[in-house]
């Protein structure tokens, strides 16, 4: 029986092997659908309905091409990015370093207060001078006697003890607080080798990745219905036939057949047709899983963006708080020069009520921007995970790791949005294909072999009795009526033409996202060369206004109005850059492009 059970499995092995999940790019044949005179565009179509687009730039003397296209299929979206992390495990360890010396200079401050505390200079100077006296017996020495060369030379030794001691302090502090402020810096300058760790980590991205695994082992699951399904069972039986004997009664006798004794079986079933059932399932299956994927890469792209939102509108938010403060401080200084001169009766007293309602105003405005700063610093803390120290020192992120910007033009099929609604078009139809499959027949082919023996029977002992059987059916099952499938393959064919509904609607909806981002990204890069000039104007009247100022040719109300328009045109033209930068990425996340170069 073992023996037979081995060739059996055996025979399943060498005979029944299926390919689960094998996708191979057969690749495609790149086609240009557009063409300037600086980029072309192109795409390409896979046979199995995948799609990938890209740009390049022409070659122009000294450049090299720049090409940018949509990532292929992975086995795991954020797989590179896992590489990375494991590439530069260095950067967790300097920000733990960071906080690490940041904790050592608070202790450090604290004991230096403490040290000024218990080495107070004129104490101890007291003290060794007290000392110097009682050791040369000098108690009863005149105050005059204490200037003796002697005495001097020790309160000199003392206070110049106490000056070392402090300067070693104070260079100890300033040690401390240089290796933090170099640490900073190499921080936000290796700010991008992040990226990878903060996609990795995030709890959504965990998730969406776990989703996407546990449907590829779905799909895994649906290839099994290609191989054999073997049944071993074990029972022990117990039969009792009573049979009455032909005559009249009462002389009627029955006859007892009692038998029992162990059954051992194996039963192997094959799936040989079944209209397609199979079939869409797995593909169905595939679908789901391609449909995890693309959701997997929304949730990178969600992630990256809400990173990069998180730092350049802190970036905004420290542009205004700044600016704010300096009219604050120049409203400040104005309005004191305005009182001075109404007290010596030169200025005039409006004149001086409307400064300070300006510097009252923009005193209201410094602390609302100050409320908005910290908003910025609260929410960049919690997507990046740590405190943003020197805001002044931050560089713009990623700004080279887009490519060139797409033309208007372009082609939004590689929205991830509309992968995912792609998807579910792709399942309504397999699903309707499975149940149009449920109307036609199914055949199956059945092997077995059963062993029973220890059987008694007729009264007599026949433990040694065993009896083999073997047993091949090929069966075809057909549901000729099921009103329940009829009704469901209805329901099928409706959810089919709602996804078809759902898709045509959200690839409308982004297209007039991407010709909104595009517009929105034209109006911004327009308006930068505008507040650029206006800040060279404002510069230029106000050198203007001041000198007419000193001159005593303009009141100071017009020095402080200019000094205002221009450093609020400063602002506003750093804004408007950061400003560009998110309308740009806003304009690759809705052509699925957001995809950053991990250097």
């Amino acid at each position: 029986m073992k023996k037979l059970i081995h060739y059996i499995l055996i025979g399943i092995m060498l005979n029944w092997n299926v390919a689960v999940f094998a996708e191979e790019d057969s690749g495609c044949e790149w086609k240009t659908f557009e063409e300037t005179d600086t980029y072309i565009m192109e795409n390409c179509v896979h046979p199995d309905g995948g799609y990938q687009a890209r740009v390049r730039q022409k070659p122009v003397e000294g450049l090299n091409i720049t090409i940018v296209e949509a990532p292929k299929k992975k086995a795991n979206p954020i797989k590179e990015f896992k590489d990375k992390v494991e590439e530069a495990p260095k950067v967790a360890e300097k920000l733990e370093k960071i906080e690490k010396v940041e904790q050592e200079v608070i202790v450090t401050e604290k004991k230096v207060k403490e040290l000024k505390e218990e080495k107070d200079i004129a104490k101890k100077v007291e003290e060794k001078v007290e000392k110097v006296i009682e050791e040369k017996k000098l108690a009863e020495t005149s105050v005059e006697e204490t200037n003796k060369p002697i005495i001097k030379e020790e309160i000199a030794k003392v206070e110049e003890d106490e000056k070392a001691d402090e300067k070693l302090v104070e260079q100890a502090t300033e040690k401390e607080w240089a290796d933090v402020d170099a640490e900073k810096k190499i921080s936000w300058m290796e700010l991008h080798e992040m990226l990878p760790r903060l996609i990795v980590e995030n709890e959504k991205v965990k998730a969406a990745e776990l989703d996407y695994e546990a449907a590829v082992e779905s799909l895994k699951s649906e290839y099994t219905a290609y191989y054999p399904q073997v049944t071993i069972s074990v029972g022990n039986n117990w039969e009792d036939d009573r049979t009455p004997s032909k005559g009249t009664h009462p002389s009627n006798s029955i006859t007892h057949d009692s038998k029992h004794g162990v059954q051992k079986s194996i039963t192997v079933t094959q799936m040989i047709w079944d209209a397609g059932r199979t079939n869409a399932l797995i593909d169905k299956a595939k679908a789901t899983a391609q449909q995890a994927y693309y959701r997997l890469e929304l949730v990178k792209e969600d992630v990256v963006m809400e990173a990069i939102n998180a730092w350049l509108n802190l970036q905004k938010a420290y542009n205004t708080h700044e600016a704010n403060k300096k009219v604050e401080a120049n409203a400040k200084i104005t309005l004191a020069m305005t009182i001075e001169k109404v007290k010596k009766g030169e200025g005039s007293k409006l004149e001086q009520l409307q400064i300070e309602q300006q510097y009252r105003t923009y005193q209201t405005l410094s602390m609302t921007s100050r409320l908005g700063l910290d908003s910025a610093i609260q929410r960049f803390q919690n997507v990046w995970r740590f405190f943003p120290h020197n805001i002044a020192e931050m560089p713009t992120p990623l700004a080279d790791l887009l490519g060139i910007i797409p033309h208007q033009g372009t082609e939004v099929v590689n929205n991830t949005n509309l992968k995912i609604a792609r998807q579910d078009v792709i399942i309504a139809e397999e699903q309707l294909a499975f149940d149009n499959a449920e109307f036609k027949p199914r055949i199956d082919g059945k092997l077995s072999y059963t062993e029973k023996d220890g059987e008694l029977s007729g009264g007599y002992d026949t433990h040694d009795a065993q009896k083999e059987e073997w047993r091949a059916d090929i069966t075809m099952t057909w549901k000729i009526f099921n009103f329940k499938n009829k009704h469901m393959t209805n329901a099928d064919h409706h959810r089919l033409n709602a996804a078809h509904s759902r898709y045509h609607d959200l690839m409308r909806t982004t297209d007039e996202q991407f010709k909104n981002a595009w517009n929105n990204y034209v109006l911004v890069e327009k308006n930068l060369e505008t507040l650029k000039r206006t800040v060279e104007i404002n510069d230029e009247m106000y050198k203007l206004t001041l000198a007419d100022f000193q001159a005593g040719n303009s009141p100071i109300m017009a020095v402080f109005g200019m000094k205002t328009a221009h450093l609020m045109s400063e602002v506003a033209y750093q804004n408007a850059q950061i400003d560009l930068q998110i309308a740009r990425y806003q304009l690759h996340k809705v052509l699925g492009l957001v995809n950053p170069i991990i250097k």
